[in-house]
Formats: structure tokens, sequence, C-alpha cells
């Protein structure tokens, strides 16, 4: 029978899994005269043996797939080393009715009562579905029942590709790297490391890496980080999906790092991606189309993780009668806002951002002559999450809802007029920058910010982030409000404060001296360290964590300072990876700076007076530098980078 006739009774028949076993026969042991009660699949996986279907043999040796028919005899004899298989046990029936042409074929010759036998060239797609299939027919739902169904079919889809496709026609048989670039095109949605690479094909790591780089001129997990960055691509252009979803459909955890291999890999942010016409305009307005060199964390394994609340959601005011009141509060704004008619106010390109008019001004002509000719950079547009945002007029009253932003500002000489508390600071606002504030308001937290307070301290502009995602809408009916990815990269975020306070001069001088600063230093570093390897880790919930080059902090080291990370360091494609005590001796590198804060102060503690600690070749050596988390970690403005900077040349250099 020909492929194609093959393949409609296929696609018109009933399947039905009936059992999934699995199997092992030791050396020496056999199974003979078995009857197949149904058709059957069978995938070895391991082991040599000589396997014979109703009188055909079959000499198998590691995987290898066979199908049966119901009644057939199987017998596995001649078993050298210990023999593992699995059989899938299957109905398949015509539905009725159903064309005379197909009841011809199928009783002429019925491919589900067909044998044949293969060894497959692509196993592991193989190996991975059955395991898969069998997780869930070992569930006792039903909703895992239905799921076996849908991936029996897709088994049998790659059992009979493999076939038709490549082992009848061809002959062909590929080497490691089509397998393993095969099994990841398959995988790439899964958190796959170089370590799972090397030992399913049985490779070391620098074995894997010489591999690829030989063959492809890139290292696998750039390899795996391209078939990732098409498929998102594709989701992007031809979805409204959310950067969240997409992310986690490609095998990224943190969609914030998700963003920035993004821009890495074309050159644009996923957001700008979207917006500049590879969908339709009725969606641009509702997506962001910032530009931001992202440095993240997974919000998962979030240095701070233990000040957010509901994993990152953003609760509002709990008390009915506070809600009641905001409410009120913010209708009777609306209601003096539609009174006040044609006076003069902040005008904007974003119907969603609506605000009440500013009264009419009453300052002489000569006093706003001045003031306009101050403004001459005005109107300017700001891009942020939600759109964009036409700014006539320089803000007076800003509220910020992230205390980063507090250090954005004052980098520029600014004063917030209000803000949310700091996270893990015992002052209200972070103690590096309480002798440069003056009354600024208060304005509950980055979790939970006081909408009550926010309408009180009446702000002409809001700056928020995604954190407050729930609560954009409202805070829009109080005044003008952008949301800013608060992952973006510092620098890019000192450009759009630079716009909306109309000091990108300013904006550009601190970069600049940023640039300057850290390549003087970069310089020294390399002629002191020589090629030495640092790492940046953080003992907490009873393991280390180590901060890859990844990390927004960590980049500080590796990238901005050319720092040398471990080699295993380098290896990990996320921001951070776990470790035990025990282990922190392989990351084997030269030079560690320790994070530490009030909350895992004691876990620290601990490590230091253990052996194992103190036989490290750094400790000893007096090349580890404790740090403060909440600095390093939780803020990331132009004044706390600088701060961090100084303190990394003071540790590797003595000085500042």
């Amino acid at each position: 029978m020909s492929v194609d006739n093959q393949m409609a009774l296929w696609n018109e028949a009933a399947l039905r899994v009936l059992d999934i076993r699995r199997s092992a026969l030791q050396p020496g042991n056999s199974l003979r005269a078995f009857r197949l009660p149904s058709s059957a699949f069978l995938l070895a996986n391991r082991g040599r043996a000589r396997m014979v279907l109703d009188g055909v043999e079959h000499a198998v040796e590691g995987c290898y797939v066979c199908h049966a028919g119901k009644g057939a005899s199987l017998d596995i004899v001649e078993v050298a080393e210990e023999f593992n298989y699995d059989i899938v046990y299957y109905k398949a029936s015509l539905a009725f009715p159903c064309r005379q042409e197909l009841l011809r074929l199928y009783r002429e010759d019925n491919p589900f009562r067909s044998q044949f036998g293969y060894a497959p060239i692509y196993p592991l797609s193989l190996l991975t579905r059955l395991e898969l299939m069998r997780r869930h027919w070992q569930a006792d739902a039903q909703l895992d029942k239905f799921q076996v169904r849908a991936l029996f079919h897709q088994w049998v889809h790659e059992i009979l590709k493999q076939r038709y496709e490549y082992v009848d026609h061809s002959g062909r048989v590929l080497g490691p790297l089509s397998q393993i670039i095969r099994y990841m095109e398959e995988q790439y949605a899964e958190r796959v490391s170089l370590d799972d690479l090397s030992s399913l094909f049985g490779f070391s790591s620098r074995q894997l890496q010489r591999l690829f780089k030989s063959e492809l001129r890139m290292g696998p997990m750039e390899y795996m980080n391209k078939i990732r960055m098409e498929q998102a691509q594709a989701m992007l252009t031809k979805t409204e999906v959310s950067l969240k979803e997409i992310s986690e459909a490609v095998g990224y955890a943190d969609s914030y790092y998700f963003s920035r291999a993004f821009k890495k890999h074309y050159g644009i942010s996923p957001q700008h991606y979207r917006s500049e016409g590879r969908i339709s305009p009725s969606r641009s307005s509702r997506i962001s189309i910032g530009e931001g060199r992202v440095r993240s964390y997974s919000i998962a394994d979030d240095d701070n993780h233990y000040q957010y609340k509901d994993e990152g959601a953003i609760p509002m005011n709990r008390r009915t009668k506070s809600m009641l009141a905001v409410s009120l509060m913010l209708s009777l704004m609306l209601f003096l806002a539609a009174c006040a008619g044609n006076n003069g106010g902040t005008a904007n390109g974003n119907g969603a951002n609506a605000s009440p008019s500013a009264p009419a001004s009453t300052q002489p002509a000569s006093s706003a002559a001045a003031e306009t000719a101050q403004q001459s950079s005005y109107p300017v547009t700001i891009k942020h999450m939600k759109g964009e945002w036409k700014l006539e007029q320089r803000p007076e009253r800003i509220a910020v809802l992230d205390t980063q932003f507090v250090d954005q500002l004052l980098t520029l000489d600014e004063q917030p007029a209000g803000s949310v508390t700091a996270a893990g600071d015992s002052s209200d606002f972070p103690e590096y920058l309480t002798d440069k504030l003056s009354d600024v308001k208060v304005l509950g937290t980055k979790d939970e910010p006081n909408l009550e307070a926010i309408i009180a301290m009446n702000p002409d502009f809001i700056i928020c982030t995604e954190f407050q995602e729930k609560i954009y809408d409202s805070l829009t009916k109080i005044a003008p409000t952008v949301m800013l990815n608060r992952n973006d990269d510092w620098r890019d975020t000192l450009v759009t404060f630079g716009q909306i306070v109309d000091k990108k001069s300013e904006a550009e001088q601190v970069l600049a001296a940023y640039k300057e600063k850290t390549e003087r230093l970069k310089a020294e570093l390399a002629t002191k360290l020589a090629g030495e390897s640092v790492a940046l880790i953080r003992p907490r919930d009873d393991m280390i964590r180590v901060h890859t080059p990844l990390h927004r902090t960590a980049a500080i080291l590796y990238e901005d300072l050319g720092l040398t990370a471990p080699e295993q360091v380098r290896e990990v494609q996320d921001t951070a990876y776990p470790i035990s005590l025990e282990a922190l001796g392989d990351v084997g590198a030269d030079h560690y700076f320790l994070l530490t804060d009030d909350m895992f102060s004691g876990l620290v503690e601990e490590f230091k007076s253990t052996q194992t600690w103190k036989s490290l070749e750094p400790v000893k050596q007096n090349r580890v530098y404790t740090v403060d988390t909440t600095l390093w970690i939780a803020y990331y403005g132009p004044i706390a980078i600088n701060k961090v900077v100084d303190q990394i040349g003071e540790a590797l250099l003595g000085h500042s």
C-alpha cells in the first residue's frame, strides 16, 4: 500500500489507547510466544536483544521501534544486556459511514495490523513524547486520559514520519549534530541547559561546545536562543498574546530577560517590534513601544521576592470604605474638569490618559513669555508601555511609584513631589538618598500605592511601572500617567526622564561621565586582575544563588567593567541559578562579591562558620567582599549604580 493510502486510513480512524506498559528483561531471560492482545507499538530504549514478530527477526540495539497487529506473536530472546522497552496498546477503527474506497483499502492492507520495525534516526523525539504520554496515563484524572489521546496522535505521527520520510526513502543515518538540533527544535519551550544536552547525547559540555562551534560557528545555547527568538518573532506578528505568555511559550521564565534577549538578537525590543507596523494598527496602542536594554531578574527568582505579595499582583486598597472615598474623589475631580470648559491645561495625544484641565494662568505676560522660552523643547512625545504620551509642558509635581525613579530624578537635580516607600529599607526612602530629598509625600508602597494619598498630593504627572497595572486606569483619572518598564536598562530610563523634565543634555552628561568612569576602571581592573574571574553570590533559602551576566546587577561586573565570569557561570542561560554550599568550590571564581542583608545575615554567618567555606581559596586569600543586597539589587538608578561601581573598585583595587 502506498504511503498516501496508509495515511488516509490513519486520518480517518478513531484511535484509543488501551494501555501503556513498561518492562525490562535481564541478560539470560527471555519473552516467548507472547500474543499481542491488540495492535501495539513497541519502543525499546536500552539494551541488546533479538526480537521476533510473527517469524520476522529484528536485531535490536539501543533505540528501536516496531509495530504489529492484534494476535501477533512476540519473542524477545538472546538478551545480551538489560533490555528496557515500552509497549503501547491501542485500538483503531474506521468511523462509519465512510467512503467505499477507504473500506476497500482497509480490507486489502490494514495498516493497524501491519508489521514493521526500524531504528529511529531521532530517538529522543519518540522517547520524550512517550514519557510524557506515560506520565499522563498513570494519572487518574479524565483530563489526563484525554491528553494521552492527543499525545498518542503526535507520537504515531512522529513514528510514521521517521519511517517514511527518512528510513524507507533516504536510508540516511544522521550524525549527532542533526539529532541535537532536531531535539532543540522540539524542546525549545522547555528549560533545557547545556548540561542537559550534554548528558542526553553522551558528550561533555566542552565537547558539545566544540561540535557546535566547528559546524555552526556558535555555541549550543546560542543556537537554542536563535530557535526561540524565531518562534517569538512569529508569535509577536501573528498573535495578540502578552509578552509574558510569549516568553513562557519559548522557554523563558522571566519576560524581562526574554525582552532583553529579543533585543540583543534583533536589535529592537519585542514591544517596538510589534508596534512598528508588523501588526495591525488597532493593536499598537495597547502595546509597549519602549526600547530598553533590559537587565532583569525573574519575579519568581527575584532577590527581593519576599517583598512582593500575590506573586506581583498589585492589590488595591481592600477596605470598602476607602475605595468608596477614592471613587467619590475621582468623580468630583472629573466633574470639576468638565466644568472648567475651555480653561488651559495639559494637552495629550492619548485619550485614555485624559486628565482634568488646569486653571487659567494668572501670571503676568512677561513671566509667561519667559517660561515659554524655557520650554522650547516641548511638546515632547514619551514612549511608554501603554503607547505614547504627548507632553505639552514641563510637569512640576511628579508622583513616582517606584523608588528607583526617585534616584533618576535626583540625578537630574529634580525632586519628586511624592513617591512610594522603599522596599527592604528601614526608612521611607532609600538611605543613600534621604539627605537629598525635601518634602516628598509618602504614597504607599510599590505593591500597594495609596490612591487617596496620590489624589491629596495633586500631581500633574504620574510615572508608574507594570507593578501598578491593575490601578493604571484609576491613575490616569488623577493625572497624565506613563508606565515605564521597571527593568529597562537604567540608562534608557534616564534618557526618558531627561525628556520628561527637559534635561536631555544633563542626562547625556551623566551617561558620558559613567562611561568614562567605567572605561577607566575597566582598564585598571584588566591590568590588576589579569583575567582572574569574579562571581556575584547571595546565600538564601539554605542555598547560594549565583548571578550570571544576564542579571542586571551582574552585568555591571561583566559588561560595564569587563570582568571575567567563571566558565560555569557563563554557560547558564538564566539570570541566576542555585547551588549548595558544597558546590560553591566548583564555581571556580578567584574573587567573590557576597550579597547579604538583614533577612539572610544569619544564614551568611552560618555558612561562614563551616569548614567548607573556610577551605575555599578566595576565603583564605581574603578575596570575598561583602556588599549590601538592598543597594546592589533593589535600587537601580544612576546614583545607586555609581555607588556599586565605586564599591567594586574599592574591593578589587583598594580605592574608589
